[in-house]
């Protein structure tokens, strides 16, 4: 990026004194600012009355609220990923135009918050010992096998022959990490769903059943492996397919998008998103069936926003 593009980005960071969530959104707008090329001085710092932290890019709230507001702790802490996009968005605008500043039918969605957790790396990576080596073992598990480990699996792969595996499930579904039922079954194990979905993940002879789309182009990451994802735009029924060979995706149709849709921030992903993100043959559909889906906070995604998504969540779990 140019010295003068660079002075056109405008890159606010706002808090309130003594904010206890600055530091991690600091160092998430950092992240993301090496990501994609740019100098950490395009960042202006501005204490006051603020939701708090809030991160700005060209006075454009990347959560997509409007910025302004009394102080508060924000519940929908700015994420790397929504970072990024709204980085790269801002280089790639073109001079504001009347018609640039339109929206456009995509641009106009509500945005569904932090529904699909994407501080699940964080949650993790802060998990004790154990309960990290039970939640790795259901993970590989899954991605062996196709299937639901037993307790007897989960005790053996981590040497505990004693261990409580109900107990072990309920602190994973604490976190989000996975969820359960009533009775203590596992419902879902990020991104892998126990049940059978409209999204299917093959690698090699082994097939799994994603729990949504950005959990299924998640997958691949997370296991280091060249994947093919099938599933249908529920819009149409139209088929739609990716393949990721050496991290590269490769869509068909190649207008496909995905659909970032969620009741809500509360509550488990398995019951606020996990069915409401999918895949879409085109950004029309997608917009088609936002539209007849007006009780839902949703927005589409690019195919590079949707895969970015999904490795930023899932990548890191079994590194």
């Amino acid at each position: 990026m140019t010295a003068a593009a660079e002075r056109q980005l405008a890159v606010e960071l706002r808090s309130v004194p003594e904010c206890p969530n600055l530091g991690p959104a600091r160092q998430e707008l950092r992240a993301a600012l090496a990501d994609v090329g740019l100098p950490p001085e395009v960042v202006t710092e501005v204490v006051g009355e603020h939701p708090s932290p809030s991160i700005l890019v060209n006075g454009l709230d990347v959560m997509g609220s409007t910025g302004d507001g009394s102080a508060a702790c924000r519940l929908d802490l700015p994420t790397g990923e929504r970072i990024r996009a709204a980085l790269r968005q801002a280089m790639r605008a073109e001079p504001a135009t009347a018609a640039a500043a339109e929206p456009s039918p995509v641009d106009c969605c509500a945005q569904p918050g932090n529904a699909i957790r994407t501080d699940r790396p964080r949650r993790a990576e802060h998990l004790p010992d154990r309960l990290r080596q039970v939640h790795q073992t259901i993970l590989r598990h899954f991605s062996t096998t196709g299937t639901v480990p037993t307790d007897a699996d989960i005790r053996t792969a981590v040497g505990a022959p004693d261990l409580d595996t109900a107990n072990a499930l309920r602190e994973l579904a604490r976190e989000d990490l996975v969820a359960v039922d009533s009775a203590g079954r596992l419902v879902a194990a990020y991104p892998f769903s126990p049940t059978p979905t409209p999204h299917v993940v093959s690698f090699g002879d082994v097939e799994v059943f994603a729990m949504c789309a950005i959990d299924a182009l998640g997958m691949p990451f997370m296991l280091g492996s060249d994947a093919t994802i099938t599933s249908a735009d529920p819009h149409t029924d139209q088929p739609v397919r990716v393949t990721i060979t050496n991290g590269a995706a490769t869509y068909e149709p190649a207008e496909a998008v995905v659909v970032y849709a969620a009741t809500g921030d509360a509550g488990r992903s398995v019951d606020t998103c996990c069915s409401t993100i999918n895949f879409f043959a085109s950004a029309p559909n997608a917009q088609a069936w936002i539209t007849a889906h007006p009780h839902l906070a949703a927005t589409v995604l690019d195919q590079n926003q949707a895969v970015t998504l999904g490795r930023d969540i899932f990548e890191p779990l079994l590194a």
